[in-house]
């Protein structure tokens, strides 16, 4: 058995994706963890605070259903969505957005409150 602590786990965790077939899985997997796991230190993450966010991601996923995906939500608010949308539809400087303020914003739209029907019942 490994003694493990805050400078050999993430390593081990890595080590234990070595026979991973996928080369890409392989790679967006170790990625993923060495970020999470240097975020993890570089806020000195509490346990009740991991338990939060645990518990933020579990009441999420129970929100999700086929008709509603909340964590597609969480990903546009985390700015996420649209970073993977600029990635992958690189644009010349000065192009509209493709996502999110894309070429059916708004911005004078009027303030509606939340769950209202923006579609007036059409």
């Amino acid at each position: 058995m490994r003694d493990f602590d805050e400078h050999n786990i993430t390593d081990a965790v890595i080590a234990s994706l070595a026979q991973t077939k996928d080369a890409r899985l392989k790679t967006v997997m170790t990625s993923l963890v060495r970020h999470l796991h240097d975020f993890v230190r570089d806020v000195d993450l509490s346990f009740d605070e991991w338990y939060y966010a645990v518990e933020f991601l579990t009441r999420t996923g129970q929100m999700s259903g086929d008709k509603r995906q909340e964590f597609i939500l969480l990903s546009d608010t985390l700015g996420v969505s649209m970073l993977v949308d600029a990635i992958n539809h690189r644009m010349p400087k000065g192009a509209t957005e493709t996502t999110v303020l894309g070429p059916f914003f708004v911005a004078s739209r009027p303030d509606e409150p939340p769950g209202a029907d923006i579609s007036h019942g059409l």
